[in-house]
């Protein structure tokens, strides 16, 4: 049971982490800036990247949730028929995106990679490009979780 709370909300868990860290960061940002100017630039640059995991754990965190593409308020007045039909259409829709995404993400990592650019931290930057990787995967693979659940589910919308 422990085990499976630590899955459940992997994503919540990480992405306050970064909130948090993000935070801590911009706020040493103002200390170095003034005490240590030669330092000037890596908290908000650990800070940006923070940033960056956030807004693409969001992407499979909205997925996950179901709250993306079909603005629910417009969705409910219609049969279950067309509800699930939007709903296959969603995951469909946001499927096709998030692969395209995916194989961007792949060749822009791959060419950092090869390129071995780094930033002010020295942290190669391919290694903050996998967040579209991640956050994107993460969103295909709910979306094809999605879809077989509508699949198997014929009696109501997820």
């Amino acid at each position: 049971m422990r085990i499976k709370l630590f899955w459940d909300h992997i994503e919540e868990n990480i992405i306050a982490f970064f909130i948090i860290f993000m935070a801590i960061m911009q706020f040493l940002n103002i200390i170095v800036k003034h005490l240590v100017p030669s330092l000037d630039g890596i908290p908000q640059e650990l800070a940006v990247f923070s940033y960056v995991w956030i807004c693409f754990l969001c992407v499979s965190y909205s997925t996950k949730k179901g709250c993306h593409v079909i603005v629910s308020i417009f969705t409910t007045k219609y049969s279950q028929k067309i509800q699930r039909a939007l709903a296959f259409l969603q995951y469909i829709v946001d499927g096709v995106l998030a692969a395209l995404f995916l194989y961007g993400s792949v060749l822009f990592i791959n060419q950092t990679y090869v390129t071995g650019e780094r930033g002010l931290t020295l942290i190669p930057l391919w290694i903050i490009y996998l967040a579209p990787f991640v956050g994107y995967g993460l969103s295909l693979i709910r979306d094809v979780y999605g879809i077989k659940e509508l699949i198997l589910r014929r009696d109501e919308v997820c």
